[in-house]
């Protein structure tokens, strides 16, 4: 049965209160909840617990404690020194691999904030799930064989045609890097394909040509450009996200899974069982389809339809499609007899946090490198999350049934998206930035297609100056910091269900639910170590005995740093960054009312209280810094 320990709601009620009341079900206990808390009272109080002062009892069914405060605090402060960087960590994952798929985007353009709340949120659950002892695989899968891509593609051919022109002119601007080059070709292609339609020919060819990946006899290789362009950007994509310490295992390339030979495999699986059908009328004519729903699968749109569309008439694949190979291929599949393709993987390159990324190896690269990746290593994972926002949902629904139609229920059921709502600007944001907000709307939404979207180096960048206007004294160093924080902690702070307006002068302040305020909390706690040993004063390794009575601000903050593995387990099962955002706030307010209601430590003269406040600022100091690292923040020992 369930144990639920949590604060009391009342301070007359005692420091913590269990409810009993799930276990009064028949198919429990069935008695009343009352009985049953009671029955409990009386065991635990012949126990004689040390650390426990007084249980009680209340209505509906609580079983309340009021504890030995110094007894119990002496406690919390020895677990956690003697813990260390492991203290919150747990093993309840070991022998368990999860992959965690996140970031993944298209590799034709420049990161935007919608994308920073996908890496972020994916970034803190890898972190999350790693602290509960879990094996995870962090896959940024990368989108390189789509329409978006074409579009570039096809972008740069009109430049050098002379067809299309670019408002800031056809080069590449002196400053300017090349992801954001593209983003400016992305939006102009998509004018020009208003204005001429019939340029849409020049993408079906360019889209075949890079489905296909073979070199062509004559003419351009739009393949390789294609290639070519994704690394580029690729590049660009993992230097914008390691700004926020963001790293991954393994870059999976859609380009690579098709011409693996995966997708064509699991599609021959799917015909062959007959689980596809190809209608000879309608908008979805010559389309393989798969049957999905009640409706007549019939849209404007025959890329989303209730019956979705694998592969179109012209014989491309759908991105639904390469996903029912990419996952069959994340649990291991590609080894089962009926697919048997196996992919290869070479060192990418070393990342800022050192962890070294890894990369699929394209069927056509016939280079060798020195260091070559065990197939097995990859992949292969008994539970995969896929972070991905909320609009894909009913996509996520195919790819999950797919699995389920082809005999793989077990995978089916182990698949979890992660889905969470978009990001919009809010009003002053969006004309701090350049987004036209004549119109007077609280938000608005971005638009890569119109150019309408707030770069994620941009935010960043704009971060760092609001931290050097506020200090001008900041290392640079610092203000990166500062800035990444603060961006991270403002995507993750959120329940995954909300709507996020991005508003800077919320996200960057110092006070408050901010990452700031966070890491201000952290480097005044080490503020008050530094001074302390800067007087000679040292604190004792073990604590002989605590204070008879202690301030609430003492133990509130006692109380919460023994919550922390707790919280963190309960954030992690629940893949909640919000949760554990919630509790690392709930401690560095907690800090911060201790350090406005008790006298200076360093003017202390009972020694006893001294050493007792000096440990319990070191063990806020060593719960913070952990809290701080899951949540992907470096922490700052001073600002």
């Amino acid at each position: 049965m369930p144990i639920d320990l949590r604060f009391s709601a009342q301070a007359s009620f005692g420091d913590y209160s269990m409810p009993v009341m799930s276990w009064a079900s028949k198919n429990k206990l069935a008695r009343p909840p009352l009985l049953i808390a009671e029955a409990l009272a009386t065991v635990l109080r012949d126990m004689h617990i040390p650390g426990i002062a007084e249980i009680t009892v209340t209505k509906p069914g609580y079983l309340n404690f009021r504890l030995n405060r110094p007894f119990i605090g002496q406690t919390i402060i020895e677990r956690v020194l003697d813990a260390g960087a492991d203290f919150g960590q747990n093993d309840a994952g070991i022998g368990t691999k999860v992959l965690v798929e996140h970031t993944n985007i298209n590799s034709n353009k420049a990161a935007h904030v919608g994308h920073l709340r996908n890496a972020c949120i994916g970034d803190t659950v890898v972190r999350m799930m790693r602290s509960q002892g879990y094996h995870v695989e962090a896959d940024n899968y990368i989108d390189d064989s789509g329409v978006q891509v074409a579009d570039v593609v096809v972008g740069f051919i009109l430049l050098q045609e002379g067809i299309l022109q670019l408002p800031e002119g056809n080069q590449q601007l002196p400053d300017e890097s090349f992801d954001y080059f593209c983003s400016r070709v992305y939006v102009a292609v998509g004018k020009a394909y208003e204005a001429q339609p019939e340029l849409r020919n020049l993408q079906k060819v360019v889209l075949q040509a890079i489905e296909h990946g073979s070199e062509p006899e004559n003419g351009p290789d739009y393949a390789a450009m294609a290639a070519e362009l994704s690394r580029q950007i690729v590049q660009a994509h993992l230097k914008t996200m390691s700004r926020l310490n963001i790293s991954y295992d393994l870059l999976a390339w859609e380009s690579v899974i098709l011409h693996s030979g995966l997708w064509r495999r699991v599609f021959e699986m799917l015909r062959d069982r007959g689980l596809l059908e190809k209608p000879e009328t309608g908008k979805a004519a010559g389309c393989w389809i798969l049957p999905f729903g009640d409706s007549d699968g019939q849209s404007e749109d025959v890329d989303h339809t209730s019956d979705k569309i694998l592969v179109r008439s012209d014989g491309t694949a759908t991105y639904t499609a390469k996903d029912i190979a990419y996952q069959l291929w994340k649990f291991g599949l590609g080894d089962d007899p009926q697919i048997g393709v196996q992919f290869h993987f070479t060192p990418w390159g070393r990342q800022r946090d050192g962890r070294l990324l890894w990369t699929m190896k394209a069927p056509q690269d016939d280079s060798t490198t020195s260091e070559e990746g065990d197939p097995k290593r990859f992949g292969h994972a008994k539970r995969v999350i896929n972070v991905i926002d909320v609009r894909q949902s009913y996509l996520q629904q195919v790819l999950y049934e797919s699995l389920r139609r082809l005999g793989f229920t077990e995978q089916a059921n182990n698949s979890i998206h992660l889905a969470y709502e978009v990001v919009t600007l809010s009003a002053p944001t969006a004309a701090r930035l350049g987004v036209d907000t004549s119109d007077g709307r609280d938000f608005y939404p971005m638009s890569g297609r119109k150019g309408i979207e707030i770069k994620a180096d941009d935010l960043i960048n704009a971060a760092m100056e609001r931290m050097l206007e506020t200090k001008p004294d900041l290392p640079p160093e610092t203000a990166a910091r500062l800035a990444a924080s603060a961006i991270r902690y403002f995507m993750i702070r959120y329940n995954l269900q909300q709507v996020i307006a991005l508003d800077m002068d919320e996200a960057l302040r110092p006070n408050g639910d901010t990452g700031v305020y966070l890491q201000y909390a952290y480097a005044r706690a080490n503020s008050i170590l530094r001074k302390l040993a800067g007087e000679g004063y040292r604190t004792p390794e073990r604590l002989e005995t605590l204070p008879e009575q202690l301030e609430q601000s003492e133990w509130d903050l006692l109380r919460h740093i023994d919550a922390y593995p707790r919280s963190l387990a309960e954030a992690s099962a629940k893949l909640a960054p919000y949760m554990l955002a919630s509790y690392v706030y709930d401690l560095a307010a907690h800090f911060s009312d201790f350090y406005e209601h008790t006298p200076p430590i360093l003017r202390e003269t009972n020694e006893q209280v001294k050493a007792f406040r000096s440990s319990l600022v070191r063990a806020t100091v060593q719960t913070m810094d952990n809290a701080l690292r899951v949540l992907g923040f470096v922490p700052l020992e001073s600002i």
